[in-house]
């Protein structure tokens, strides 16, 4: 039986914007609508920046955005079971990290949507107590789970079957290069002695970028700090830098779209997160070349090069692992790695012709 166009829509719990679910789903997003006998839309609780939108409609993409998903639950699941009636969409694919996804997936059941997809971005939930109340909703309204890795898949799903589609990037566009390399430390004030460690992420209480200003303040000078990023908690870290006397050795960016070229910049990449399932960021530090030192609290499956440092959150730790890590030759270490990466299936195109064939299996296996 050959399938009609396929109507996706790819939601997102939290902001689209500079954070690892939404690479995930603007990069998956924009090669699925390159395919013929598909349409995608995106959605997402927050204001989507312009840029972010624009990119998405030149590939033809409508962006929705229903506010208050926190703050009004009840009005924000209104709003989705009429746009979902409304758009008659085939597949409805929840992105997040706990049972709360049970509102997006019981909206898509209501709205009559045939394949409601769970996606398992983490290890952990911030919301606990709400995640184990929505525990028997969630199962009664999920037809399909995903996991961006083991770890994911069953501290979300438990002893339920998932499959896992992995956190694949366009791994040419974080090669690591020595021109951009030059520049970009040119335009940070950085000598040929600094060494520059490097964290991109949201500001938030599971990034822990504070626990960082901890390491640096017990470092010798010629170590510098940026950190990348945009997030709830960004002015408290650079007020406690400020504080910290630091304000000279930590950079602050705030949110950018040429990530690749900062990694290029940098000389060791860090990661303190308190929890993290299958991070992006660790994909396009391991494509660039970076040595990188990750918390502990992280799953070991990040480890896909085989080269990962993970460290107990202990300032201590952290200082011995910085002073004594290997600067490898980067562009031998960045082609080394993402021939490494590609060969475990962590290519943004690969993975998008994964997410078609499970889609259309599921629709052809629910119109039987």
């Amino acid at each position: 039986m050959m399938l009609e166009k396929m109507k996706i829509l790819l939601v997102s719990t939290n902001n689209l914007s500079d954070n690892g679910i939404s690479t995930f789903i603007i990069n998956n997003a924009k090669l699925l609508a390159k395919k013929k006998n598909i349409h995608v839309d995106v959605l997402a609780p927050n204001e989507v920046a312009k840029d972010i939108k624009d990119d998405l409609k030149k590939n033809e993409i409508n962006v929705f955005e229903i506010h208050d998903r926190n703050s009004n639950p009840k009005q924000y699941f209104r709003r989705l079971i009429s746009l979902l009636k409304h758009e008659n969409y085939d597949v409805v694919h929840v992105n997040g990290s706990s049972n709360i996804m049970s509102i997006e997936l019981a909206a898509a059941y209501f709205a009559g949507v045939k394949v409601r997809i769970a996606h398992s971005h983490n290890t952990v939930t911030e919301h606990e107590r709400l995640h184990k109340l929505l525990h028997v909703p969630f199962n009664i309204f999920v037809n399909c789970r995903v996991a961006c890795n083991e770890a994911a898949g069953k501290w979300l799903f438990n002893n339920k079957q998932f499959i896992v589609v992995d956190n694949g990037i366009f791994l040419d566009k974080y090669r690591f290069n020595t021109t951009v390399r030059a520049q970009m430390r040119k335009q940070l004030g950085l000598s040929d002695d600094d060494i520059l460690l490097g964290h991109v992420g949201g500001f938030n209480e599971q990034k822990n970028q504070a626990f960082l200003l901890n390491v640096m303040k017990k470092l010798d000078s010629k170590y510098k700090l940026i950190l990348v990023g945009q997030g709830g908690m960004f002015d408290q870290v650079k007020k406690q830098t400020e504080e910290m006397d630091l304000g000279d050795r930590v950079i602050f960016t705030g949110s950018v779209h040429n990530v690749p070229d900062y990694l290029s910049a940098m000389d060791v990449f860090v990661l303190p997160s308190r929890f993290e399932g299958q991070p992006f960021v660790v994909v396009e530090a391991s494509a660039n070349g970076l040595p990188i030192i990750l918390s502990d609290k992280i799953s070991r499956e990040s480890n896909l090069t085989s080269k990962l440092e993970f460290v107990s959150l202990d300032p201590k730790a952290w200082i011995e692992a910085i002073e004594k890590a290997d600067l490898p030759s980067r562009d031998d270490e960045s082609d080394d790695n993402i021939k490494r990466l590609a060969a475990k299936g962590y290519d943004a195109v690969k993975n998008a012709d994964d997410l078609y064939n499970l889609y259309a299996e599921k629709l052809k296996v629910s119109a039987q």
